[in-house]
């Protein structure tokens, strides 16, 4: 810990000694430390009603599992935004509005134009296709050939399938850009996805470049449905991450069409300013954010995201009802950003920090929370083993002064900090944006579960305790770092 750190945390911390205090977290968050009178105002205003309230809001609302470029993300932005208003935040966005436009090329799926038929029946009707990254309309008969591919396909023929339509699982993310798809020059691809990848209606980035051939996703249950009408053994595509290639020519002939649709839309990032208390330091700030986006509505089924990332953007409201709420005002100034298209790659985040609305030279550090809803489940770890557990990741990466006041700021929370997700996950959400900029990040993440992008991320089985005391933790952070001042960077190795 550097000096000037360990001076501020003594003189910030030893007012414990002197003044009046707020009760720590109490249950299975084991807090040893009470918090200083100057931030408790604000520190107990964050409820876990408040949690489950406004997170069900968010899940059970009009914003329909607030899907980038769909209604209900309006809907959810529009609505954050108007918490910020109510909690003293001033519009941060373009033209002194709360909104910073983020451009895109949204495409859709036409389900009622889209199938494949062999011998004159449906094998994969128009709901089981989503985007890729083709736009128009397609229409021919070919013969079929089935593939399944591991992280190292097959030597093929240059134009081996042409004239055909071919259909792709692999170990791997896949595209119509791939080596083998190149070379093997088919008539027209669909890609085997799981279910959660296959969307119907999705954004992409300008730069995307529209494939050379008609290509779309499809679900195992679609492939193999095509697969048996073709002669190949049931469960074809059963096995999600092939062992061994497989390809099997049919010489069935399918009816294939597709149309999906392409146009430019403009979906906003909510920013919210609150004006630091100190004018000679104002102009800095902390950033503090959450993905507020999801997958929304894909293939007639809803994805709620109460956990992804419903249960991040509640935290940040009752964060800015803390500040708000509390006497003692930040020192510096607090820059609250609810980014869009987190689920599209980390787009909104990326926007920002290619265009902020604040210089980032003024940025002292980014708090990221995303997924702090659940307790983490696998095979081997049930969620009753993680109940006041939390992956803390980035900060010791990136710099130990930040890292060290999130856990001298846990002593009042409790909660146990794991750090076996680092490298899985340390650029998988909106920090990593900030961080490839040089400014210091925090990513409290409560890691995966089953119902993982699932239609299952529901209310139920949410951990409202969790997300209440990751707000609390982070408006401690918050309070600290906005007396602290600017934090050194680690140099990486």
């Amino acid at each position: 810990m550097a000096s000037s750190l360990r001076r501020f945390v003594l003189v910030a911390w030893s007012l414990i000694l002197t003044a009046p205090v707020a009760p720590a977290t109490e249950g299975s968050f084991s807090a040893v430390t009470p918090v200083p009178v100057e931030y408790s105002a604000g520190f107990s205003s964050i409820t876990e009603a408040d949690s489950e309230q406004i997170l069900r809001h968010l899940v059970e609302g009009d914003m329909a599992g607030r899907g980038t470029g769909q209604e209900g993300f309006l809907n959810a932005a529009k609505w954050f935004a108007s918490q910020l208003e109510a909690n003293g935040f001033q519009p941060a966005g373009e033209n002194g509005s709360w909104f910073q436009n983020v451009p895109f090329i949204k495409l859709l799926v036409h389900a009622e134009a889209c199938s494949v038929r062999v011998n004159d029946e449906d094998c994969i009707s128009g709901n089981s296709f989503g985007i890729s990254s083709f736009a128009g309309t397609f229409e021919n008969s070919m013969p079929v050939t089935f593939a399944k591919l591991t992280n190292s396909p097959p030597e093929i023929s240059d134009g081996q399938y042409a004239g055909r339509l071919l259909v792709v699982q692999a170990g791997r993310r896949f595209n119509a850009e791939d080596q083998f798809v190149l070379k093997a020059k088919p008539a027209c691809l669909l890609i085997v996805a799981d279910d959660g990848r296959v969307r119907n209606e999705a954004v992409n980035q300008f730069a995307q470049t529209p494939s050379a051939i008609p290509v779309a996703m499809i679900t195992p249950t679609a492939a193999n449905s095509l697969a048996a009408k073709c002669g190949a053994a049931e469960g074809f595509f059963a096995d999600e991450n092939p062992q061994a290639n497989l390809t099997l020519d049919s010489s069935q002939i399918a009816d294939c069409r597709l149309s999906i649709e392409r146009e430019s839309i403009d979906v906003p990032n909510v920013v919210g300013w609150y004006p630091g208390s100190d004018e000679s330091v104002r102009h800095e700030h902390i950033c503090i954010g959450a993905h507020l986006d999801h997958l929304g509505v894909q293939r007639g089924e809803l994805y709620p995201g109460a956990d992804d990332n419903g249960s991040g953007s509640t935290s940040l409201i009752q964060i800015a009802k803390a500040i708000h709420a509390n006497p003692m005002k930040p020192k510096r100034s607090v820059l609250m950003i609810a980014f869009c298209a987190e689920e599209r790659g980390l787009l909104g985040s990326k926007h920002y920090t290619n265009n902020p609305l604040r210089p980032l030279n003024d940025m002292i550090c980014m708090l990221n929370i995303d997924m702090i809803g659940r307790n983490e489940e696998s095979a081997s770890e049930p969620a009753s083993d993680n109940l006041n557990t939390i992956h803390l990741v980035g900060s010791k990466d990136h710099s130990m002064q930040l890292h060290q006041m999130v856990e001298k700021a846990n002593e009042s929370i409790g909660f146990v900090f794991e750090y076996d997700e680092e490298e899985r996950v340390d650029g998988r959400s909106d920090h990593a944006s900030f961080s490839e900029k040089g400014i210091p990040v925090t990513f409290l993440f409560g890691g995966f579960s089953p119902y993982y992008h699932k239609p299952t991320d529901t209310m139920d089985g949410i951990n409202f305790a969790k997300i209440a005391n990751a707000a609390r933790l982070n408006y401690l952070v918050l309070i600290m770092a906005s007396e602290h001042g600017r934090f050194e960077m680690d140099a990486k190795p």
